[in-house]
């Protein structure tokens, strides 16, 4: 009887044994499934992510084109206003340098003058000391 227990329970030890080797099987091709499907889904948001990721590169890259030919415009017009300017200054300078050329030329006539003015006055000066003498003498001997 003891033998035929023991084969009982051996047999039943097997039993459960494949039972739980069975269910082991079951829960390892359920996760290997669970695993194929979150893969997958994972693959797809990666997938969804590039193509976002590519969409804003693009979005990105055309304005900074936009950009870079918004900057050129504004540059050009920069370097238009300068040469503008640097051509009115030009004007300035060309001015100033006549004007200075007109005042020293001015001043030089001037002093030119003022110098004959003052000689001019001094012989008057000298003329009329010598008719105030001349008629002083004149005035004396009468």
């Amino acid at each position: 009887m003891l033998k035929s227990q023991e084969n009982r329970l051996k047999l039943a030890m097997e039993k459960i044994e494949k039972q739980h080797g069975d269910r082991l099987k079951d829960h390892a091709c359920n996760f290997e499934n669970e695993v194929t499907k979150l893969h997958d889904i994972a693959k797809e948001r990666h997938e969804i992510f590039l193509e976002q990721v590519k969409k804003l590169e693009d979005s990105v890259n055309l304005q900074v084109v936009e950009l870079k030919s918004e900057m050129s415009k504004e540059v050009d017009k920069i370097e238009k206003n300068y040469s503008l300017l640097h051509g009115m200054d030009d004007v300035n300078v060309d001015a100033i340098k006549k004007l200075v050329e007109y005042k020293n030329l001015y001043s030089t006539k001037l002093d030119a003058k003022s110098e004959q003015d003052s000689k001019v006055f001094e012989k008057l000066e000298e003329f009329l000391g010598s008719l105030k003498e001349s008629r002083s003498k004149v005035g004396l001997s009468q």
